[in-house]
């Protein structure tokens, strides 16, 4: 009988270990930043480095090198939004009262949802209510859109314009829907930003419920919009791309979108 048992209980463990075996092998192609070695690493990192606060606790990455990044992540918090569709979920950050830009494919599909942030007093910011839209732009040949609401936010963030200064940034966005997540970052070939539609950066982890979300320069401007990850599997060759502020910026003219 225990014998049996033993038997029993070690097959129980095969099959639960081969289900996380296929599990995290579909989240290395779905979820790269959240297979079961990522989780675990950033546990250990979280019980070495206890978090003083609730904010930090959804810190991804650290190091993030602006002064007042728990400031600063208030003001870009309160300028973002969830945005939900049947296909998922993503971020998108008011560049005008009225006007989100995000990534084009956070607004591929049907029942377009988009949701205010609520900061609450220990900085930690969440989606709280819906808010009505009138109208989707997307840019042809490019990850950009653009939703202009019906209901105006009081949170808004300017468009950064000057490369020259400090390369560092910070990303923020919605890792899980449920809170804004902060994560550091820093510019990659800088020099390329002027000459072409993109924004690279680095030295960050992004969440696919981060794509549309802001890239924002330690100034608070708003640097760009998260895009896509490249080179998952290469962490020396890994980086973010974005949709610089530019660009943003060109085609909110072009699209009379003021």
């Amino acid at each position: 009988m225990h014998q049996k048992l033993k038997n029993r209980l070690t097959t129980i463990a095969f099959v639960c270990f081969g289900f996380i075996l296929l599990h995290n092998q579909k989240l290395s192609v779905t979820d790269p930043e959240n297979t079961y070695p990522k989780r675990i690493r950033r546990a250990v990192r979280l019980w070495i480095n206890p978090p003083e606060n609730e904010l930090e606790k959804h810190l991804i990455g650290k190091g993030i090198a602006c002064d007042n990044r728990n400031e600063l992540y208030k003001t870009v918090a309160s300028a973002t939004v969830l945005i939900k569709t049947d296909q998922g979920l993503g971020a998108g950050v008011f560049v005008r009262p009225n006007l989100i830009a995000t990534a084009a494919h956070v607004v591929d599909g049907k029942e377009l949802k988009v949701y205010l942030a609520s900061v609450e007093e220990e900085f930690l910011a969440k989606p709280d209510k819906q808010i009505s839209i009138r109208n989707v732009s997307r840019v042809r040949g490019l990850d950009l859109a653009f939703i202009t609401t019906k209901d105006g936010s009081p949170s808004w963030l300017n468009l950064e314009r000057d490369f020259n200064d400090d390369e560092n940034l910070m990303v923020v966005g919605h890792p899980s829907g449920k809170y804004y997540s902060l994560q550091k970052a820093r510019i990659k070939k800088k020099a390329k930003i002027r000459d072409s539609n993109y924004i690279y950066f680095k030295d960050n982890e992004i969440f696919f419920g981060n794509s549309g979300g802001a890239i924002v320069s330690c100034n608070g401007n708003l640097a760009g919009i998260v895009s896509m990850m490249d080179s998952y599997d290469n962490s020396m060759h890994k980086e973010g791309i974005g949709i610089n502020s530019i660009t943003v910026a060109r085609y909110i003219e072009r699209l009379r979108l003021n």
